[in-house]
This record gives structure tokens, C-alpha cells and sequence, in this order.
């Protein structure tokens, strides 16, 4: 049973870690990080929006070959416009379609997503992420429109699976990208498309590695 305290410093820990993973090095908040993250943790800002709008924020970055971000700030609109659409969310009607009792599914992808951290204890940066998957799912709102969570839990499992490859043990991430450049080999298009299918390959590949489940409301298990 955790406290309030112990749920604000899981919180805090979690996008510390999911920063730290996306940029492949140890990073510490500045202090001007630090209190923007106190304040979205005190405005109920869910942890599904605050991974997902990170890792919007380095995939632009990436996009366009600018240097790591080196700070939380640099952040702050995409995880906005994430925490929006989610509060949105928990407004929104369902549209037509099956009735999903969105409260059980996610609580059975946290635990999902748990069980295969449990697999990779040996490897405490990957078992690090894959919890914090977890909390951020489970902090999505159960009475939420269903649409707009599937949108949220692809948001986190794209930028998970992008921080799960930076946190591979160097020698297997080092086979990963070779079978990667394998199934490259011949591929004659351009430099960007090449490119953009090596980025869509290696998180298909981290993901068979890891074990991670598909992230949405209508998963069967895989």
C-alpha cells in the first residue's frame, strides 16, 4: 500500500527515468524542471500525458536533427496539449460501437505490463521503464472515451518502445539493430524513407525482444 507521498515521488521518478532513457545518458532536473513537474503533478496532470508528451517532444526533436533536449521545459506544450486531450477524454461521449469497460482493460494492461517487467529483473534499466508503463496506463482515467485513450495508450507505447531500445544491455541492442540492417539490406529508396523504415523496424523488433503487450482497448493477448 503506497502513500500520497510515495505516488508524487513514483511520479517524479518515472518521467525523470523515461527523460533520462530517451536521452541514453544519467540526467537530473534543474531545479526549473523540477518545480514545472511538482506543478503538473499538483494540477493532476496524468503520467500517461506527461511520457507521451515527452517523447512527442524528442521525436520532433529527432525529426529534425537537432541536439538532445536538455531540458524539461522544452516539453511543457507537448505535454499540454496531452493532458488536454485527456481531460477531453473524461468528458467525451462514446460514440457507436461495442460498450468497453475501459476501468478493467486498463487495469489488466498495468498488469500485463508488470508481468513482463517481472521477466526483466536482471535488467533493472528496462524493468524501470516497463514499471513506469505501467503507473502511466493505470493513471489513465478509467471513465474515459474510449477513442481518445486508444490515441493516449499509442502515444505511450511508441515512446516507450523508443526509450525500451536505448535501454537494451549494448550487446543486445548492438544484434537488434544488425537484424535491423539485415532486413535493410537492398531496400533502394531514399535517405528519409530508408530512414523512417528503420526507425518503424527497430521498435517492431524491441518490441518482440521485450515482450511488451499492444497497448489498446480492444488487446487479446499477444
Amino acid at each position: 500500500m503506497t502513500g500520497p507521498e510515495d505516488d508524487e515521488i513514483a511520479y517524479y521518478r518515472a518521467v525523470e527515468d523515461h527523460f533520462a532513457a530517451l536521452r541514453g545518458s544519467p540526467f537530473l532536473f534543474s531545479p526549473k524542471d523540477f518545480a514545472l513537474l511538482r506543478g503538473w503533478w499538483r494540477d493532476g496532470v496524468p503520467l500517461a500525458a506527461v511520457l507521451a508528451g515527452v517523447g512527442e517532444a524528442w521525436e520532433r526533436r529527432r525529426e529534425r536533427g537537432a541536439d538532445p533536449i536538455s531540458s524539461l521545459t522544452y516539453c511543457r506544450h507537448a505535454v499540454r496539449r496531452h493532458a488536454v486531450r485527456l481531460t477531453a477524454a473524461r468528458v467525451g461521449t462514446a460514440g457507436p460501437g461495442p460498450v468497453v469497460d475501459v476501468g478493467a482493460v486498463l487495469t489488466s494492461l498495468a498488469a500485463r505490463v508488470n508481468d513482463v517487467a517481472d521477466r526483466w529483473r536482471r535488467c533493472p534499466p528496462v524493468e524501470t521503464i516497463l514499471r513506469d508503463l505501467a503507473r502511466a496506463v493505470a493513471s489513465l482515467p478509467p471513465d474515459g472515451e474510449p477513442g481518445a485513450l486508444d490515441e493516449a495508450l499509442t502515444d505511450l507505447e511508441f515512446t516507450t518502445l523508443d526509450a525500451l531500445h536505448a535501454a537494451l544491455p549494448p550487446d543486445v541492442r548492438s544484434e537488434l539493430e544488425k537484424d535491423v540492417e539485415r532486413d535493410l539490406a537492398g531496400l533502394a529508396v531514399e535517405a528519409d524513407v530508408r530512414e523512417r523504415t528503420r526507425r518503424a523496424l527497430t521498435i517492431k523488433a524491441a518490441r518482440r525482444l521485450v515482450g511488451v503487450p499492444r497497448l489498446e482497448l480492444g488487446a487479446r493477448a499477444s
